[in-house]
Protein backbone atom coordinates (compact mmCIF):
# COMPACT_ATOMS: atom_id res chain seq x y z
CA UNK A 1 0.00 0.00 0.00
CA UNK A 2 1.41 3.46 -0.91
CA UNK A 3 1.93 6.60 1.42
CA UNK A 4 -0.83 8.32 0.03
CA UNK A 5 -3.44 5.53 0.73
CA UNK A 6 -6.02 6.99 2.74
CA UNK A 7 -7.40 5.30 5.86
CA UNK A 8 -11.12 5.81 6.04
CA UNK A 9 -12.37 7.23 9.40
CA UNK A 10 -15.72 6.57 10.62
CA UNK A 11 -18.29 9.35 9.98
CA UNK A 12 -18.71 11.23 12.56
CA UNK A 13 -21.91 10.67 15.02
CA UNK A 14 -22.77 13.83 15.99
CA UNK A 15 -26.35 15.33 15.53
CA UNK A 16 -27.01 18.75 17.36
CA UNK A 17 -24.05 18.67 19.14
CA UNK A 18 -25.07 15.33 21.07
CA UNK A 19 -22.79 12.10 20.32
CA UNK A 20 -25.05 9.26 19.33
CA UNK A 21 -22.51 6.69 19.67
CA UNK A 22 -21.60 7.63 23.02
CA UNK A 23 -24.93 8.03 24.01
CA UNK A 24 -25.58 4.55 22.75
CA UNK A 25 -22.46 2.61 24.64
CA UNK A 26 -23.63 4.37 28.32
CA UNK A 27 -27.00 3.56 27.46
CA UNK A 28 -26.17 -0.13 26.84
CA UNK A 29 -23.80 0.12 30.09
CA UNK A 30 -27.03 0.63 32.89
CA UNK A 31 -27.80 -2.85 34.69
CA UNK A 32 -31.37 -2.79 33.83
CA UNK A 33 -31.28 -2.31 30.03
CA UNK A 34 -30.82 -5.40 27.66
CA UNK A 35 -30.30 -3.36 24.90
CA UNK A 36 -31.53 -0.18 22.77
CA UNK A 37 -35.14 -1.26 21.01
CA UNK A 38 -35.39 -1.03 16.89
CA UNK A 39 -39.31 -1.47 18.04
CA UNK A 40 -42.08 -0.10 15.23
CA UNK A 41 -41.56 1.63 12.13
CA UNK A 42 -41.50 5.45 13.05
CA UNK A 43 -39.60 4.62 16.56
CA UNK A 44 -36.73 6.68 17.79
CA UNK A 45 -33.75 6.13 15.35
CA UNK A 46 -31.25 8.58 14.71
CA UNK A 47 -29.86 8.27 10.59
CA UNK A 48 -25.84 8.63 10.49
CA UNK A 49 -24.51 8.43 7.44
CA UNK A 50 -24.07 4.52 6.03
CA UNK A 51 -26.15 3.41 8.71
CA UNK A 52 -28.96 3.74 11.22
CA UNK A 53 -28.85 3.64 15.55
CA UNK A 54 -32.24 2.60 16.40
CA UNK A 55 -33.59 3.41 19.77
CA UNK A 56 -32.37 7.07 20.29
CA UNK A 57 -33.85 10.46 18.43
CA UNK A 58 -32.04 13.62 19.13
CA UNK A 59 -34.09 17.04 18.58
CA UNK A 60 -32.98 20.54 19.93
CA UNK A 61 -34.58 19.81 23.55
CA UNK A 62 -35.54 16.61 23.94
CA UNK A 63 -33.09 12.76 23.75
CA UNK A 64 -35.44 10.18 23.54
CA UNK A 65 -34.37 6.91 24.40
CA UNK A 66 -36.33 3.10 23.84
CA UNK A 67 -34.72 0.30 25.30
CA UNK A 68 -35.48 -3.06 26.20
CA UNK A 69 -35.25 -3.54 30.06
CA UNK A 70 -34.00 -6.39 32.14
CA UNK A 71 -36.71 -8.50 33.76
CA UNK A 72 -37.33 -7.41 37.45
CA UNK A 73 -35.96 -4.11 37.25
CA UNK A 74 -38.43 -1.87 38.40
CA UNK A 75 -39.04 0.74 35.33
CA UNK A 76 -38.26 4.05 37.47
CA UNK A 77 -35.03 2.48 38.17
CA UNK A 78 -34.24 1.97 34.03
CA UNK A 79 -35.20 5.47 33.88
CA UNK A 80 -33.16 6.86 36.66
CA UNK A 81 -30.08 4.61 35.45
CA UNK A 82 -30.44 5.87 31.79
CA UNK A 83 -30.98 9.49 33.06
CA UNK A 84 -28.23 9.41 35.43
CA UNK A 85 -25.66 8.02 32.79
CA UNK A 86 -26.84 10.73 30.08
CA UNK A 87 -26.52 13.76 32.09
CA UNK A 88 -23.59 15.44 30.64
CA UNK A 89 -23.94 13.73 27.07
CA UNK A 90 -27.78 15.07 26.44
CA UNK A 91 -26.44 18.49 26.89
CA UNK A 92 -29.56 19.80 29.01
CA UNK A 93 -31.78 18.20 26.95
CA UNK A 94 -34.65 16.38 28.52
CA UNK A 95 -34.21 12.58 28.54
CA UNK A 96 -37.57 11.15 27.52
CA UNK A 97 -37.21 6.55 28.57
CA UNK A 98 -39.74 4.56 26.72
CA UNK A 99 -39.32 0.88 28.20
CA UNK A 100 -40.58 -0.78 24.82
CA UNK A 101 -39.73 -4.71 25.49
CA UNK A 102 -38.47 -6.59 28.41
CA UNK A 103 -35.33 -9.57 28.54
CA UNK A 104 -37.30 -12.71 28.39
CA UNK A 105 -36.52 -13.63 32.09
CA UNK A 106 -36.13 -17.75 30.91
CA UNK A 107 -33.24 -16.83 27.94
CA UNK A 108 -30.76 -19.07 28.60
CA UNK A 109 -27.19 -16.94 28.25
CA UNK A 110 -25.66 -16.81 25.14
CA UNK A 111 -22.21 -17.98 24.74
CA UNK A 112 -21.50 -15.30 22.07
CA UNK A 113 -17.65 -16.21 21.61
CA UNK A 114 -18.27 -19.98 20.91
CA UNK A 115 -21.53 -19.10 18.21
CA UNK A 116 -22.90 -21.84 20.47
CA UNK A 117 -26.73 -21.60 21.77
CA UNK A 118 -27.42 -23.56 24.86
CA UNK A 119 -30.62 -25.80 24.30
CA UNK A 120 -32.89 -25.98 27.06
CA UNK A 121 -35.78 -28.65 27.37
CA UNK A 122 -38.98 -27.95 29.20
CA UNK A 123 -40.24 -30.75 31.48
CA UNK A 124 -43.74 -29.48 31.14
CA UNK A 125 -46.60 -31.69 30.28
CA UNK A 126 -48.05 -31.37 27.00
Amino acid sequence: MSSSARIRQPAAAVVDGVDVDAVAVAVRACPGVDDLYRGRPGGPATCLPGRWVYGLRVDPHVLEVQVRARWGVPAVEVAVQIRHALRTLALARRVDVIIADLADPAAPELDHSAGKVPITVSGQDQ
